[in-house]
Parts: structure tokens; C-alpha cells; sequence
């Protein structure tokens, strides 16, 4: 059975007396490419900063240890990378930039990190143009600039929200498929990705969304048609296949 990253028993976030989002036993594998899915796009943007902790205290796990804090940096996670600030950066420094920390930014950077650099770039199509500067990239190129640099980080876990921006349907797909190659690597990788996207034929885990609530979580073979929208279901972590992927998301 594989490894759980997140092992959450409640995780919920309120404003006032309103409840936002409230899901409980969520579980994300460690080592693969789980995508989040919601009729309306704050549900989703909205758990991954829960995850990060940046709505206080959750009930659960990250990687068997406590879940990240809010307003402290957890060197387990990482998010999507800032657009690049300075145009006449060359696409290859900026990625590296995600690679060193503020406390490395004056030193050299070691061999390790320029392989991880030219990783990062090799797995988004953006190789060949590692010499270019940021201004000479259009805007699918720069997007894929931010997800290069977010790759480039050490953290085990990355939390990509919203990285679909510019992106074309075929390079969504493209993304996604080098993306489920890298994780059993050791990248746990959570993405939000639009309802209906078909991206999400390459994840390899789902957490689907609806009012706040978790509607169904799983495998693509194991999640079966939520005719109920309104009633959250979930199939067990990682059982045998028992249904095919839920025909409202596979147009």
C-alpha cells in the first residue's frame, strides 16, 4: 500500500459563523500526482492553503508529522514560484533562483543545483531556451518558467494552484503526464486543476469538491458517478479498482 502524505481527519475553514470548506478523513498518497477538482474555483485554491496551513490548526498528518502551522515556513512544502520581477533575467538564473534559498543567493551555486535546474526545464519543454531572458517569452513560456522553478525546490511536496494559467489543453497534458513520471521519485505533488479538465485523466489521485465538502476522493478507477451531488462520498484509500472515472469529468 502505498505511503500517505496527508492523513487528515478534519480540515476545515470558517469565516464568521460561515463554513467555507469543511472535509473530513482527506487523504493524499506521498509519491504521486493528486489533483483538486471543485464545480467552483475558490473551493480548490482554498483547500491547498488549508493543506499549507494557512487557515490555522487541522486535525491530522503530513508525511506522519505534524501538519504545517500557520504563518511559519514548513521546508516540506513548496508552492507555484512568483512571476519572474526583473525581464532582463535569463530563464535559466530564475529557475535556479528557486533552487537556492535567500541564504544562498550570494554564493555559487553547486553543481547539484544546476542538474536540478536543468531538470526542472527539461521536464516543462523550456530547455532549449534556458539562455533567453524572461522578456523574450510569451506567456504560456513564462508559466512555464514559474512551474520550472517551483520543480527546481528541494521540498518533497508541492502545492500548484492555479498553474493552468496560458497553458494550453496540450500542454496541460504533456505537464501532467511528465509530472506522474516524476513523482515516484519522491515528489508529492497536489494541483488544482479546472472541472472538466482533461488533465485530470493523468493524475493519479482526485479529490473532487462540491459546496465545501468533500465529494469524492480516489483513484480515477475507483471513483464511481456522484449522481448525489450533495452527498459527500469516498471510496477507501487505495482499494481495488471498482468503477470507471465519473463521465461528468471526462468530457
Amino acid at each position: 500500500m502505498p505511503d500517505l502524505a496527508y492523513q487528515i481527519e478534519r480540515l476545515q475553514v470558517r469565516h464568521g459563523n460561515d463554513s467555507l470548506l469543511d472535509c473530513q478523513q482527506l487523504h493524499i498518497p506521498a509519491h504521486r500526482v493528486s489533483a483538486v477538482i471543485a464545480a467552483h474555483a475558490p473551493e480548490h485554491s482554498l483547500l491547498l492553503q488549508a493543506l499549507a496551513g494557512a487557515h490555522g490548526p487541522q486535525q491530522g498528518s503530513l508525511f506522519g508529522q505534524p501538519l504545517p502551522q500557520a504563518g511559519h515556513h514548513d521546508a516540506r512544502i513548496a508552492w507555484l514560484a512568483p512571476a519572474a520581477t526583473n525581464p532582463r533575467q535569463r530563464l535559466f538564473d530564475y529557475v535556479l533562483q528557486g533552487r537556492l534559498p535567500a541564504s544562498r543567493w550570494l554564493q555559487r551555486p553547486s553543481a547539484l543545483d544546476r542538474d536540478a535546474a536543468t531538470l526542472a526545464l527539461r521536464l516543462v519543454v523550456l530547455e532549449a531556451l534556458a539562455g533567453q531572458r524572461l522578456a523574450s517569452l510569451n506567456p504560456s513560456e513564462q508559466q512555464l518558467a514559474r512551474i520550472a522553478c517551483s520543480l527546481a525546490q528541494p521540498a518533497p511536496l508541492l502545492l500548484l494552484d492555479q498553474w493552468t494559467a496560458h497553458l494550453s489543453v496540450q500542454q496541460q497534458l504533456l505537464l501532467m503526464q511528465r509530472l506522474a513520471r516524476l513523482a515516484p521519485t519522491g515528489r508529492t505533488i497536489v494541483c488544482t486543476l479546472p472541472e472538466h479538465s482533461p488533465a485530470a485523466s493523468h493524475a493519479q489521485w482526485l479529490v473532487l469538491l462540491a459546496g465545501g465538502r468533500l465529494l469524492a476522493q480516489g483513484s480515477p478507477a475507483q471513483l464511481q458517478p456522484a449522481e448525489n451531488r450533495h452527498q459527500p462520498r469516498h471510496s477507501a484509500p487505495f482499494a481495488s479498482p471498482t468503477a470507471t472515472w465519473p463521465s461528468r469529468l471526462a468530457a
